[in-house]
């Protein structure tokens, strides 16, 4: 029998099922190891040790065995470094949230680490629950700018988003004013060389260009229009689209919920 190694490292719960009567299976994205899948003992008993610590998008403090040529971890300790129970108060933060775990767990390979992807997890949520803090009215108008920015970092991180500077067919750089194309691929291309597809504004240009310079909060101080904002958020959707090659559920129910809500 091989001998298991012990890993330790901080992570993020990104979720929990059960497995079993008594145990369940959670994915994390650790800091040292990126996705994982482990065990979880007895946390569906009446004797559960875990608590939040398998709730969306905690941060945790996790040890976990492995044995070579075995899927599955055997999870040890998960100890709550940071609970997101004031964001569990408000349904389509909770949603959007949900949609930010899905991406990550289907845009990276499991165990690769990427310390970008975890510190924009990091941040993205404490800017949800900074907004928060300021009231549920505040916290919902920033959420298509917030959304925005984490799903454009996570395409970038994960290579799908295009550099918007240039035509992708014949190389022609694109003048500030000038609208382009997306192409069913998800790469840009300029009018002359594609004549149907998603139109990209040059306020878009301009807006993913300063989600890529500015951190979360500066980005929300000075975010774009709402017209903008929908743009970016139609143009990630087609680039996942051509990634994954098929939607996100956990998309549609943030953005249904967030209406909800608003009207």
């Amino acid at each position: 029998m091989t001998a298991a190694t012990l890993h330790s490292s901080d992570a993020f719960t990104l979720r929990a099922y059960d497995y079993g009567e008594a145990h369940k299976i959670v994915v994390l994205f650790t800091r040292a190891d990126g996705l994982i899948r482990a065990v979880a003992h007895g946390a569906r008993s009446a004797k559960n040790k875990y608590g939040a610590a398998l709730e969306l998008l905690s941060e945790v403090a996790v040890a976990y065995r492995e044995r070579e040529g075995r899927e599955l971890a055997q999870l040890v300790t998960c100890d709550v470094k940071r609970a997101r129970f004031s964001v569990a108060a408000d349904p389509s933060a909770m949603a959007m949230l949900g949609y930010w775990a899905e991406l990550t767990l289907e845009l990276f390979p499991p165990r690769e680490p990427n310390d970008p992807v975890y510190r924009l997890l990091a941040v993205g949520c404490e800017s949800v629950e900074r907004r928060l803090a300021l009231g549920v009215g505040a916290a919902r108008r920033a959420q298509p700018a917030l959304a925005a920015y984490v799903e454009t970092w996570l395409l970038r991180l994960a290579g799908f988003l295009p550099a918007w500077g240039r035509c992708a067919l014949c190389g022609t750089t694109f003048k500030p004013e000038s609208a382009a194309r997306l192409a069913t691929d998800g790469t840009p291309a300029c009018l002359d060389c594609l004549a149907v597809g998603q139109t990209i504004d040059p306020s878009a240009r301009r807006a993913y260009a300063a989600i890529q310079r500015l951190a979360p909060g500066d980005f929300l101080a000075q975010a774009p229009t709402a017209s903008v904002l929908e743009d970016l958020a139609e143009i990630n959707q087609r680039l996942l689209q051509a990634a994954l090659e098929r939607p996100l559920k956990s998309y549609a129910v943030w953005r249904r919920l967030r209406a909800e809500l608003v009207e």
